[in-house]
């Protein structure tokens, strides 16, 4: 229990009796020293090796080491505000608030200038980590061993300064049978912070997987339309992997978006350290589950597709216009991966006309993240754009979808396609719902009505999905000509 103070005057009870505020998990969501691990670690190989290095000499060695070389940006932390209110409230009635941290000085000294707190912070130095007990006896030796003070934390850790505290609160655990108070509403649900992390609205462009089994005609075989769907699920669980690596690496661009900061690891619902140990597990169920299916080739082409998007996570979305190839090049080899896990030879113009096609939609990704940036240099200094590439980016993706159509035109043209379709007359068609398409969905982009990714959009996307329907109709027309209406009815 709390120790109880004598009673003091009405009015006076907390005069000169400071606060003292945890930070990382409790005044601010992030966790400060791994986000700073995280920046210095993704620079290079070199830097990686060197903050394994400064772990294994020790917590407070690795803090001291990655806050020199690290500058965190207070404002763009996710503070919590109903902490923030406390520490308005105990400076309204002159009381000393203090930042106590296990994070290192450099960082909450910053933190503490943002906020315009001026007394002294408590944090780690050199090899002492202000942790639990240790923060306790940092405390007790700033204020003496009997003077009060109140505390706000967030973890067990937190445990015996609440137990030495005259009041305590908490914005996360909460000791049983304590007189701890709750500070704020209680943590939402980790199962829920996984569920958004793993982006599964996002799974629908897996379904590219089963597009050779739809332009080979071996869909109406359950046995390849089943394989198809399991290689599609493999690969959702794989992006999900690469999804949770790629938000750790882009927290502080997520934060400076108008409406991805709200993302698990950079809003502060996932801690870093959970988000690690989910992608390693997805990466190896799927790629096991690859094997089983498809054996060493279909594991191979999801190794590759792997280290594809961890190098574009790391290196390749800095690249000016080779981000967006590179965007362009995943998509296609989903489409790779479908016909490897079925068995079947992809056409030369299937796949010409995919990565034209997603070069636009990549384009496209990029212009709407460009458009919606609060602050354009701050997202854009680690993706090779400035913000005056806006129009260049529009004219580059209307002009790859334009393109996709033309190969589209070519290929119905083709003599070779009219041997493999009963009516190849009726693929000409195919060109007039995609121009509608793609020109309706970049007017759209320019008049901010495109949200986050296009692919996501068009699958919630009403019209789109009418544009998709019709476009499946005239395949199943030219592919099967009159027995596609029975087709279809059935």
């Amino acid at each position: 229990m709390l120790h109880e103070q004598p009673d003091r005057a009405p009015g006076r009870a907390n005069e000169a009796v400071p606060l003292f505020v945890d930070v990382d998990g409790t005044l601010t969501r992030a966790d400060i020293s791994l986000e700073s691990f995280v920046r210095i670690g993704r620079s290079g190989i070199a830097a990686l090796i060197a903050v394994l290095a400064w772990l294994i000499a020790g917590r407070a060695v690795a803090k001291t080491m990655a806050a020199r070389r690290d500058r965190i940006d207070a404002a763009r932390l996710p503070y919590r505000q109903e902490v923030l209110h406390l520490i308005e409230q105990a400076r309204a009635e002159g009381r000393p608030v203090i930042l106590a941290s296990a994070s290192h000085w450099r960082h909450i000294r910053r933190i503490a200038d943002h906020l315009a707190l001026s007394d002294p912070v408590i944090a780690t130095r050199g090899r002492s980590n202000l942790k639990g007990a240790a923060k306790l006896a940092a405390i007790r030796a700033r204020i003496g061993s009997d003077t009060p003070f109140d505390y706000v934390g967030d973890s067990r850790a937190d445990s015996c300064l609440w137990r030495e505290a005259r009041r305590g609160w908490s914005v996360g655990h909460v000791p049983p049978r304590s007189a701890v108070e709750r500070l704020g509403d209680l943590r939402p649900s980790p199962a829920r912070a996984i569920i958004k992390a793993m982006r599964p609205h996002q799974w629908a462009k897996n379904a590219l997987v089963i597009v050779p089994a739809l332009t080979s005609g071996e869909f109406t075989k359950p046995a390849v339309l089943l394989t198809a769907v399991a290689a599609a699920l493999l690969m959702s669980l794989i992006a999900s992997s690469i999804y949770l690596l790629n938000d750790l690496l882009d927290i502080d661009s997520d934060r400076a978006h108008r409406t991805k900061w709200k993302r698990p690891l950079a809003y502060g619902d996932l801690p870093i350290p959970a988000a690690l140990g989910l992608s390693l597990l997805l990466a190896a169920v799927g790629l096991a589950g690859g094997w089983l299916l498809g054996g060493p080739e279909l594991t191979f082409w999801l190794l590759a597709y792997m280290a594809i998007t961890t190098a574009y996570s790391f290196r390749l979305k800095a690249v000016m216009v080779g981000d967006a190839i590179v965007l362009a090049s995943l998509y296609t080899i989903r489409i790779w991966i479908g016909a490897i896990a079925i068995g079947v030879a992809l056409s030369f113009w299937l796949l010409l006309f995919s990565v034209f096609l997603f070069l636009s939609l990549a384009y496209l990704k990029r212009y709407v993240e460009m458009r919606d940036a609060i602050e354009p240099e701050r997202l854009l200094s680690g993706r090779g754009y400035v913000g005056g590439d806006l129009d260049v980016v529009m004219m580059s993706g209307i002009s790859a979808g334009m393109v996709a159509i033309l190969v589209l035109a070519l290929f119905a043209h083709d003599p070779e396609t009219a041997e493999h379709y009963a009516l190849p007359e009726m693929l000409w068609l195919l060109c007039l719902p995609l121009i509608y398409w793609l020109n309706r969905i970049w007017m759209m982009a320019r008049r901010g009505e495109v949200e986050g990714d296009p692919v996501a959009f068009a699958i919630k996307d009403g019209r789109s999905l009418f544009v998709g329907a019709v476009t499946a109709c005239i395949f199943l027309g030219a592919l099967y000509g009159p027995a596609a209406v029975q087709l279809i009815a059935d």
